[in-house]
């Protein structure tokens, strides 16, 4: 038997071995973000309260809140907890300043993002509810009109909202700050259901 036949009857357990491995990395990093201790939920449990906005340390090197954060950005954070409430974010804009809204569930799966031009006459009025919430609240909708405010049903009952303003100018971090700071973040008891 010569030494290319043996390496031919070993190649399929090489091949095999390899696509093992590979498939084993894949569930690895997939599965990271259930199974981190530390991940952006338990870290933001114990710097904000739920429904309420916070805002997030400036940016340094090497001790950014998460990867690859834009230093013109000026960020807060607002975590939930839907089964006290559905969440009401509201919000007045001006035009020419940058708002951005990233919805993000218990694990950190963004499932929904908008900026402030999605705001209507300037204003921007989002009700985050769960499936059931929903079903109550439409139950007493007028079939007449349009309700006021943009739903959104989330996968979790649990996650958090991260709002950032752009500060064009190395001088305009005060005003991205208040731009965030006149956003209302809290828990909507005026719903019914």
């Amino acid at each position: 038997m010569k030494w290319w036949d043996r390496i031919i009857g070993w190649l399929p357990w090489f091949a095999g071995a390899f696509i093992i491995a590979g498939i084993v990395h894949i569930c690895a990093i997939l599965s990271m973000p259930r199974l981190a201790p530390l991940d952006s939920y338990t870290r933001m449990e114990t710097m904000t309260l739920a429904g309420r906005i916070v805002p997030l340390p400036p940016l340094t090197p090497g001790k950014e809140f998460a990867p690859f954060e834009d230093p013109a950005m000026v960020a807060s954070v607002c975590r939930y907890d839907l089964d006290r409430g559905p969440l009401r974010v509201r919000g007045n804009f001006a035009a020419d300043n940058l708002v951005l809204l990233s919805f993000h569930s218990r694990y950190g799966d963004v499932f929904y993002s908008m900026t402030d031009r999605s705001a209507t006459r300037g204003v921007l009025d989002i009700l985050l509810v769960t499936p059931a919430q929903l079903t109550a609240i439409e139950a007493y909708d007028s079939e007449d009109e349009l309700p006021s405010e943009l739903r959104l049903t989330t996968p979790q009952t649990t996650g958090f909202v991260i709002l950032r303003s752009l500060a064009a100018q190395p001088g305009g971090r005060d005003a991205a700050r208040a731009r965030l700071q006149s956003i209302t973040c809290a828990v909507d008891q005026s719903t019914p259901g």
